[in-house]
């Protein structure tokens, strides 16, 4: 009986070779796992990465390429957007980041006051990009019609017809009166239509943005500069064309 007892504790022991095989076995199986989770950490790794990759260049502007159009590496030669000077009406304001200038409030561009039909040009040339209206303003301006011409991967510039009027027809006559569409290149000095004016506050607000709306002064040309400044103090003698 005893005997039977030895024999069968003895026989229920994991004899040595079979201790070697289970011991190897799950070094094989914390191996794998190991394995599978450097793999999965690998992975998670690499998906952020280009996660953060995507994320930053979904702020770089796509490549532009104008085909030798102009020069675009740097734009220093704007010059002015009317081509008889007699047409501008009036100045109400220029380009201000702060209220700590005469209008008194922050203004992203430059309000030039235009007679009716009044012919208005690139300042600099590109690609239309864009033309489209927005319904926004104070009572008495609600359209606005926009034309967005990129000069290349950074500036783009901005043509905002006003007409000042709550009438939507404005907007359709407007757009009828431009001489451009989406798509289409443009030089400095090529004429992108007439202007409409409908109200005594009608004008045209042009900006540059680069990157975001900055001040035009240094993408003028000096003569350019010198006959918009001119235009300045003949209605208002002691105004600077931009403010911080």
């Amino acid at each position: 009986m005893g005997r039977a007892r030895f024999e069968l504790a003895t026989s229920s022991m994991p004899r040595k070779g079979q201790v070697f095989e289970h011991a190897s076995l799950r070094k094989k199986i914390m191996q794998k796992k190991t394995s599978a989770i450097l793999v999965l950490v690998i992975v998670i790794i690499a998906a952020v990465l280009l996660y953060k990759q995507n994320e930053d260049n979904s702020n770089v502007p796509p490549l532009f390429d104008n085909e030798g159009r102009y020069d675009s590496s740097n734009l220093n030669y704007m010059g002015v957007i009317y081509t008889d000077q007699a047409d501008i009406l009036g100045w109400s304001g220029g380009y201000s980041e702060s209220d700590n200038c005469p209008w008194g409030a922050v203004h992203n561009g430059l309000d030039f006051g235009f007679k009716n039909e009044s012919v208005v040009i690139a300042a600099a040339p590109g690609i239309v990009e864009e033309i489209s209206w927005t319904g926004t303003g104070p009572a008495d301006n609600v359209y606005m019609i926009h034309v967005s011409i990129r000069f290349n991967e950074t500036i783009q510039i901005g043509y905002v017809f006003e007409p000042w009027t709550t009438n939507s027809s404005g907007v359709d006559r407007q757009i009828e009166m431009l001489d451009i569409e989406e798509g289409d290149w443009v030089a400095k000095g090529d004429t992108l239509g007439e202007f409409l004016k409908l109200g005594i506050s009608a004008h045209i607000h042009f900006a540059v943005y680069d990157g975001e709306a900055t001040c035009p002064e240094p993408f003028f040309s000096d003569e350019a500069y010198i006959e918009i400044m001119s235009i300045v103090h003949s209605y208002e003698p002691t105004w600077n064309l931009c403010y911080p």
